[in-house]
């Protein structure tokens, strides 16, 4: 058995039930241990968007509705960041009799699959660096997949969410920027804008626009990405240039 076939059979999945009005009826120990049995022993009998902040309100929207999408196969999915965990959140619409009996929120628990243990706590009690990313999960035709990081040419903000562009395609995955900033390996991958992580094996020139510095990337030749006044003498100090 592969390593990460070991891993696969190992992964913690949690389950929440719903009602067809999305009032929470019960959940598995399991997502109790990921979510915190006092939190949503307080959420039974309540509705799942109720227990949520107004931010992470439309992400379980989203999915419900999602999950009325015959396209989607009955089910719906997105990624959540929370400290050094990669949550995978499935919502499946269940039937009987009478139509739509309720739901299954079910949260699959991927960080093995994508980021390298914690690292230990180094020396003058600092706090340790949390997990890194390795893969980086995306949403593809209603799955996850994970993408190799050196083939990410850089990563742009879409919201609460990101775009990453890799092998000239662009793929959306529902982790923020700000969230990967804090897991991507750091001696590669460089947030030059508020808007923009570029992967610096990538870039292949520097340019001046309008008085402002911009990054070309290797294989991109529609997008220049801007970088911020205040991260050029950075990234000159990194690029020698």
């Amino acid at each position: 058995m592969s390593q990460q076939q070991d891993i696969l059979n190992r992964l913690p999945i949690g389950m929440v039930m719903l009602d067809r009005d999305h009032r929470v009826v019960s959940f598995s120990g399991t997502a109790a241990a990921v979510l915190g049995t006092e939190r949503l022993r307080e959420s039974l009998g309540k509705t799942i968007q109720s227990v949520h902040s107004e931010h992470s309100r439309s992400k379980i929207e989203w999915l419900l509705q999602q999950s009325h999408n015959e396209d989607a196969s009955g089910y719906a999915s997105m990624l959540i960041n929370v400290p050094d965990t990669v949550l995978q959140l499935r919502m499946i619409q269940l039937h009987d009799a009478k139509g739509i009996g309720g739901y299954c929120l079910i949260l699959c628990d991927i960080t093995d699959l994508t980021s390298h243990p914690a690292v230990q706590e180094p020396p003058g009690g600092k706090s340790p660096a949390g997990r890194r990313l390795f893969k980086l999960p995306v949403s593809m035709h209603g799955r996850i997949a994970l993408l190799d990081l050196g083939e990410v040419a850089f990563l742009r903000a879409d919201g609460h969410y990101t775009l990453a562009c890799a092998n000239g395609k662009h793929y959306f995955c529902s982790l923020s920027l700000s969230q990967l900033e804090s897991r991507l390996p750091q001696d590669c991958f460089v947030r030059v804008h508020r808007s923009y992580i570029i992967n610096l094996a990538h870039a292949c020139a520097v340019l001046r626009h309008d008085e402002q510095f911009v990054i070309s990337m290797a294989g991109n030749t529609e997008e220049k990405i801007p970088v911020s006044r205040v991260n050029v003498p950075h990234l000159r100090r990194l690029l020698g240039v």
